[in-house]
């Protein structure tokens, strides 16, 4: 097995794990919401449970797609900022050395 497929293993087993987690929390509130509701008849109470968690699991799929794109977002615009950075330490870095030879070939050095 190749590190790229142990990897891509990790993370498929991370989002499964991560995604039973959600639906096990959303499932909880579900129950916590309902128990508020005492007047619900079984099938009523079901149908409250489904729904709000079918909600919750919707939401957060949301959540995390906006999550995601703005990563994308932020990691294109951080990407471009560093890149502009490296061209202007080049630049200066550049100017400096070509500053630093000019001035040894015109003999500007101090004499010591």
């Amino acid at each position: 097995m190749r590190d790229d497929d142990a990897a891509a293993g990790l993370a498929e087993l991370e989002g499964y794990l991560m995604s039973r987690a959600a639906q096990h929390c959303a499932a909880r509130e579900a129950d916590a919401f309902a128990d508020d509701l005492p007047w619900l008849g079984q099938a009523e109470r079901e149908d409250v449970i489904r729904l709000y968690t079918a909600r919750h699991l919707a939401r957060t799929r949301q959540t995390l797609h906006e999550i995601t794109n703005r990563s994308q977002e932020l990691k294109e615009e951080y990407s471009r900022r560093y890149q502009a950075l490296r061209c202007r330490v080049l630049a200066l870095t550049l100017l400096g050395s070509t500053t630093v030879l000019a001035l040894f070939t015109l003999g500007l050095t101090p004499r010591r």
